[in-house]
C-alpha cells in the first residue's frame, strides 16, 4: 500500500519538477531518560548535512534520548549491500563510486521504515533521506510531515579528514574515527576546530575496516555530488519554514547539548507563533 503510494508520489514529484542551555546539558549527561524527562521538541525530524558531518552520530544519539525511531537511509543501503540483496547488488557500484542512488530505489529502502515509525505514533528522526528536492517532494506527497529539518554543517577540510579517518569493526559493527583533527582558524573568520580521535578498544583493532566510500577520492566526489544537490533541498525546506541551520565546530560533548537546546528553542518558538 505504502509502496504504491510512494511510487505514485515520486512519479508526481518527478513529473512536476525537471548556544546550549544548562537544562539541556544536564539532560544530555544524565543518560537514558524516562518519558517524563524528554524535552519538549519537534516530533518528526530530519537531519541534513554533507558526508562526514556526523548526521548518523547525532541522529542516533538524539533519537535514543527522545525515544523515537531513527531511520537511517545509509544503514539500510549498507545492509542491502552487505547481504547482497537484489537492491544491494544494483546499488553497490554506485556507492563505491560516490554517486547518488536513484530516487525510486532509495525510496523503496526507507518506505517500510517510515510506515513502521508512523504506526508506532512516537515521531521519527530521518537521516540521509531525502537527499534531493525531488525526493523531498515525493516524501511530502506521501503525506509524511516534517516539523523540523536540522541542517548540519562543518568546514570542508574537517569533513574530509573525518571521512578518511572513519573505521568500523568488522566483528561488533561499532564505528570509530582515528582522525586527530586540530585545524587553525581561517582568514575568512571560520573558527578553528579540535576533534580528538575516537579510537577503538584493543579487541576491535584487528577487525578495523575502511568503507569503500570513505577513501579520499570517493569522499571528494561525494562532497561534490552533495554540493550539486544541497542548495535546492535546503531551499525546499527553507520555503516551508522548517529549516534550521546548525554549524558544528566541536566534538560530541560540546555539540549534543547545543543540538538539544536548539530543538527545545525551535519548538517553543513554534508554539509562540501558533498562539500569536
Amino acid at each position: 500500500m505504502l509502496r504504491a503510494a510512494a511510487k505514485s508520489a515520486l512519479g508526481r514529484a518527478l513529473g512536476g519538477v525537471a548556544h546550549a542551555s544548562d537544562a539541556a546539558a544536564r539532560w544530555f549527561s544524565s543518560g537514558a531518560a524516562s518519558e517524563d524527562d524528554v524535552p519538549d521538541v519537534p516530533r518528526n525530524l530530519l537531519f541534513l548535512g554533507p558526508p562526514g558531518v556526523g548526521k548518523g552520530t547525532y541522529a542516533t544519539r538524539v533519537a535514543e534520548r527522545l525515544g523515537m525511531p531513527h531511520i537511517a537511509a545509509g544503514d539500510e543501503v549498507r545492509r542491502h549491500i552487505r547481504e547482497e540483496t537484489d537492491i544491494g547488488l544494483e546499488i553497490s557500484g554506485i556507492v563505491k563510486a560516490g554517486g547518488l542512488i536513484p530516487d525510486l530505489t532509495i525510496l523503496r529502502l526507507v518506505e517500510a521504515c517510515i510506515h513502521d515509525a508512523r504506526a508506532a505514533g512516537r515521531g521519527f528522526l530521518l537521516d540521509g533521506f531525502p537527499r534531493t528536492a525531488k525526493q523531498a517532494e515525493a516524501l511530502e506527497a506521501m503525506g509524511v510531515p516534517l516539523d523540523l529539518v536540522v541542517n548540519l554543517s562543518m568546514r570542508e577540510d574537517a569533513l574530509i579528514a573525518k571521512c578518511i579517518g572513519r573505521r568500523q569493526c568488522g566483528k561488533c559493527g561499532k564505528g570509530f574515527n582515528v582522525a586527530d583533527i586540530d585545524l587553525p582558524p581561517l582568514p575568512d573568520g571560520t573558527p578553528g576546530m579540535r576533534l580528538p580521535p575516537l579510537n577503538p578498544p584493543g579487541e576491535c583493532m584487528p577487525h578495523m575496516t575502511l568503507r569503500e566510500d570513505d577513501k579520499e577520492t570517493v569522499v571528494r566526489r561525494r562532497l561534490e555530488v552533495y554540493r550539486e544537490t544541497a542548495g535546492d533541498l535546503e531551499a525546499f525546506y527553507r520555503r516551508r519554514g522548517v529549516l534550521m541551520d546548525f554549524p558544528i565546530a566541536g566534538g560530541i560533548p560540546e555539540t549534543m547539548p547545543r543540538i538539544l537546546a536548539a530543538l527545545e528553542s525551535w519548538n517553543a518558538d513554534s508554539v509562540r507563533r501558533e498562539h500569536a
